[in-house]
């Protein structure tokens, strides 16, 4: 599954959130089964976005909890373009059928 990752960091811990994220190495960063897709920074606004995929919600909250005493975090599952056109055309089928 993947799932659509977006923070929002604090004033206060922005300089911590800096040190940590340039302090550590990407490549350890994810826990097993999580990987990172990509990831979108906004220092003006402080936030960020990020694409994960995972089949485990155990190991995406074990990666959440390594940033969430620093950062307000939402996690959402998304859908490609396909998956998305499909959901799209089952709902207007019901709405149809009411």
């Amino acid at each position: 599954m993947q799932f659509v990752c977006n923070w929002q960091i604090d004033s206060q811990e922005f300089e911590t959130v800096m040190q940590a994220f340039t302090s550590s190495d990407p490549a350890s960063e994810f826990p097993e089964n999580v990987t990172l897709v990509g990831r979108w920074h906004c220092g003006a606004s402080r936030s960020g976005v990020a694409v994960i995929e995972s089949d485990s919600a155990m190991d995406l909250m074990r990666w959440a909890m390594k940033w969430n005493h620093l950062i307000d975090m939402t996690i959402e599952p998304c859908v490609e373009d396909t998956g998305a056109g499909q959901l799209c055309g089952e709902v207007l089928a019901l709405r149809q059928q009411a």
